[in-house]
């Protein structure tokens, strides 16, 4: 096309393609980019519409909607001056039925075209097929929010964690159950509460992360189950769980009938490497986790008596003797300290403080902690690396804080905002 020719109109372009005596490549001419082939299937199209147009006028059954649509991607199909000559049209034939279908899947200049039309034939008085896309609605449904997560602290010396329980609230925002538990005296302290979800969010930021006391995330199922072994085991040695467990209980409804599966054993530990990593229970004291993990009060007192017997004795010539008599009394006691009873108790805090391990990127101390667990279990001669690291960690913590065995904080509940 010259530059001093302008471009057909889409009337002009339609009345070239109904006139027989207009060869396709001469159309194709006067409309750039079209090509000879595109003219043939437009001029197609137009006998279609022209067809179904005389099907109707005689009382005949229109082809359908699924030719409509049909008909309609083809013509969304066309470079734009051939598309919208078709569109011209179907508006002129009345053809709202089509119009309709290509301002549904048409490209969005031909689609605008199309309605455009439509509302002219509106304006004339013409009964007109109103545009309703087809597929899912352009209001989709709100998705559900997304489910809070339920977590655990670590557990300190006394074998005390926090357990947190959550479910959705009816009113949008989330239940909470936060248990404080012993793995002795069973559900110490519980409180249960809703809060909004941004208050929520807020309480989530005020749990420890990191140091001595960490949180992580567990699944919903392993958590319920924690809190109910907890009960158990404290009724099971004559502890009552505090009044406020009744309400609790209406929110956290019934425990699993079968305990899941532990998130512990996702950890990849090697059966060949197994004892090796049990006998290194010992450098577990190094990690801040374990840093307040000490003997129970009775038994580290006679192991204090039993260390300023040898302060004292004269059997030792030289400092060095008596510091490698000490660290001797801290293997022995982690012999005798190690009951079946305290085996059992202490396998289970080191199988669930494994998982805590691992989601903090930690997954050397990791596979100890698991490794150590079930070395626990078998009574495996690999787990007193375990028992007399307890025992030197708090002799090593006498000659840093002096004579006073260390007392760690027990656990306490976090009050929402």
């Amino acid at each position: 096309m010259t530059q001093n020719q302008t471009e057909p109109t889409a009337a002009e372009i339609l009345s070239l393609l109904r006139d027989p005596s207009q060869n396709a490549e001469s159309i194709a001419s006067r409309c750039e980019p079209c090509t000879p082939e595109q003219i043939a299937r437009t001029r197609e199209l137009l006998t279609r519409i022209a067809a179904e147009q005389t099907a109707a006028g005689a009382g005949l059954e229109p082809e359908g909607d699924a030719s409509f649509e049909q008909v309609a991607r083809e013509v969304g199909s066309l470079p734009e001056p051939l598309a919208f000559a078709v569109v011209r049209a179907a508006s002129e034939g009345k053809r709202s039925p089509l119009l309709a279908h290509v301002a549904i899947v048409a490209p969005k200049a031909i689609a605008k075209e199309a309605k455009r039309e439509l509302q002219h034939l509106k304006q004339m008085g013409v009964q007109v097929q109103e545009v309703r896309p087809k597929g899912e609605p352009v209001m989709k449904p709100v998705p559900p929010p997304e489910a809070p997560p339920c977590l655990v602290s670590s557990i300190d010396a006394y074998g005390e964690r926090g357990i947190w329980w959550t479910r959705p609230a009816q009113s949008g925002g989330v239940d909470v159950v936060q248990a404080v538990v012993s793995d002795v005296k069973g559900v110490l302290a519980v409180d249960a509460f809703s809060l909004p979800r941004r208050n929520f969010r807020e309480f989530l930021r005020k749990l420890p992360r990191g140091g001595m006391v960490t949180v992580t995330e567990v699944p919903k199922d392993h958590a319920r189950y924690l809190i109910a072994a907890a009960e158990e085991e404290g009724v099971r040695n004559g502890f009552s769980p505090p009044p406020s467990y009744i309400e609790a209980l209406q929110i956290l409804g019934p425990a699993p009938l079968t305990p899941p599966r532990s998130p512990s054993e996702m950890i990849d530990l090697p059966a060949d490497k197994e004892a090796e990593l049990a006998a290194q229970g010992g450098t577990l004291f190094s990690d801040p986790l374990f840093s307040a993990w000490i003997p129970e009060e009775e038994e580290l007192r006679g192991f204090v008596l039993k260390l300023d017997e040898i302060s004292v004795s004269q059997l030792y010539l030289s400092d060095e003797q008596k510091k490698e008599a000490m660290y001797q009394a801290a293997s022995d006691a982690g012999d005798a300290y190690f009951t079946p009873q305290r085996r059992t108790r202490y396998a289970k805090r080191l199988f669930e403080m494994a998982h805590v391990l691992r989601m903090e990127n930690r997954i050397d101390p990791a596979r100890i902690a698991l490794a150590v667990s079930r070395a626990l279990g078998r009574d495996d001669p690999a787990s007193k690396s375990f028992g007399r690291g307890l025992f030197v960690h708090a002799l090593e913590q006498r000659f840093a804080r002096g004579r006073q065995p260390p007392r760690p904080a027990s656990s306490a509940i976090i009050r929402p905002p």
